[in-house]
């Protein structure tokens, strides 16, 4: 009797590692620095202060060197916008922190010179942006503004 619930517990332990496995771990994969390439202007993805990725509902992720890519890379048609899942940004304030965009904080100013010269970087307060704001100046946006 032991041994058919050591193996019961086993097989729920195996069936409840691959059901975490397959959720993702809660976040998009992580961008390759210096490798990937942007899914718009096929430039190597450097800057891990703006590098950002899009995710689809099928499961498919293309990766960006800057919101201005992203953005682009939907409004030429490349994926329809009721096909993306998500779309993250990097925490300018932590770089390499991938947060989804609803919530986020926007700043543009021509002193933070993004790779594609978008020049916007994402918060994930509005009191990390005010700090940058106050060395690189610039005008808070929101994400719809970021689509104008």
């Amino acid at each position: 009797m032991n041994i058919i619930r050591l193996v019961s517990l086993f097989a729920l332990g195996v069936v409840l590692a691959l059901a975490v496995q397959a959720c993702g771990g809660g976040g998009p994969e992580p961008i390759n620095y210096g490798h990937d390439q942007c899914g718009h202007c096929r430039m190597t993805v450097s800057d891990a202060r703006f590098g950002c990725k899009l995710a689809t509902t099928k499961g498919r992720a293309y990766n960006f060197d800057d919101v201005q890519c992203m953005i682009a890379f939907v409004k030429a048609g490349s994926v329809a916008q009721e096909d993306v899942a998500e779309y993250y940004l990097p925490d300018y304030s932590h770089a390499n922190k991938l947060l989804p965009s609803d919530g986020l904080f926007f700043l543009k100013s021509e002193s933070l010179k993004s790779p594609m010269r978008g020049d916007v970087a994402a918060f994930a307060t509005r009191e990390e942006l005010a700090q940058v704001q106050e060395t690189h100046g610039g005008e808070e946006l929101t994400w719809a503004d970021l689509w104008k």
